[in-house]
Parts: C-alpha cells; sequence; structure tokens
C-alpha cells in the first residue's frame, strides 16, 4: 500500500513538473514514466494523458493552504495554462475546464461578497460586474506576462494584485465607500 501511494505521489509529481515545464501537448506519458522513474505501464494504470492532468488539477487544488493569493497564483499558473491548452485540444476536457473556471469566478465572486458586505465597494460597481472584471484580470494569463515577459517575482506580483482588486474595487484613493 504504500508502495503504491509513493508510486502514484511520484508519477503525479513529475507531471505536474513535466505540464508545467513543457506544456499538455509538450508531455507524454513516457517522458511522465521516465521523470517519475517508473515505466510507462505504471503510469497508464493510473491514468491516461488527460487523467494524469485532472490529477494534476486536483492535486495542485488540494496543496492550496494559507498561502497567500499571489503565491498561489505564481505556483499554479503553468499548469492552469497547460490545463486549458488541454482543454482546447481534447474534447474530453473541455467541460472539465468550464467547471474549472466556474470553481475560479466563483471564489473571487466570495472576495467581492467581503468588500461588499464591509461597505467597500466603490459606488454603482455590482457584485456582478466586480466579480467579472477580476475573474477576467486575475487569470494564469496575467501572471505569465508579468512573469515571463517582464520578470516580475512575488513581492510585485503581490503587490500588483492587492493593488488591482482594491482599485478595481474600492476605487482610487479617497473615493467614498458605498454603504451597507
Amino acid at each position: 500500500m504504500a508502495q503504491a501511494t509513493a508510486t502514484r505521489e511520484a508519477i503525479a509529481a513529475a507531471a505536474e513538473r513535466l505540464f508545467a515545464r513543457y506544456g499538455y501537448a509538450g508531455t507524454t506519458i513516457a517522458a511522465v514514466a521516465e521523470e517519475a522513474g517508473v515505466t510507462p505501464k505504471s503510469v497508464y494504470a493510473l491514468a491516461d494523458k488527460p487523467g494524469l492532468l485532472l490529477l494534476v488539477v486536483r492535486r495542485a487544488g488540494a496543496a492550496a493552504g494559507p498561502e497567500d493569493t499571489a503565491g498561489t497564483l505564481l505556483r499554479r499558473y503553468p499548469v492552469e495554462r497547460a490545463f486549458e491548452e488541454a482543454a482546447l485540444a481534447e474534447p474530453a476536457l473541455r467541460e472539465a475546464w468550464r467547471r474549472h473556471e466556474r470553481a475560479r469566478r466563483a471564489a473571487l465572486k466570495g472576495l467581492v461578497r467581503t468588500f461588499a458586505d464591509a461597505g467597500r465597494l466603490r459606488p454603482g460597481l455590482t457584485v456582478g460586474r466586480a466579480t467579472d472584471t477580476l475573474w477576467a484580470l486575475v487569470t494564469w494569463h496575467s501572471v505569465a506576462l508579468l512573469v515571463e515577459q517582464r520578470g516580475w517575482g512575488r513581492a510585485k506580483v503581490a503587490t500588483w494584485l492587492d493593488q488591482l482588486i482594491r482599485h478595481t474595487l474600492e476605487g482610487p484613493a479617497g473615493a467614498a465607500p458605498t454603504g451597507p
């Protein structure tokens, strides 16, 4: 039992590294097996390629803990990119991607509701509009651009994210907040 768990973990960790590094199209079952130190048959016993990606996505989501949002985005964006790429190529993954995006939007809506419930949402901005705006802006795409094209590190991404959220939801400094 312990050996099976260790093998499963080795395969999942190897798949996560390779999907993050090479994307969905550039990652093969043979490469995952080699990286994990197992046979391709062992990988296939766990999952096929789409199933392996879903395992990695679930694993990355389960690993989310007390880490800040910027840290989570920085850690997860390469896998998110691979997931979206896979959803475009694999019909079997499209609905999983849509569910993932609905869950991401719901999480952002919770953040927006926190601002709204505290009376901090800018006048005239609805929870729905604010949620849609953050959902469109706070994605793997924007993080990848900032990290890969501009060389931003964790602190700079965290500051950007904080400023983006506050400016989007509260408005410019000194703007009058809405009442409860």
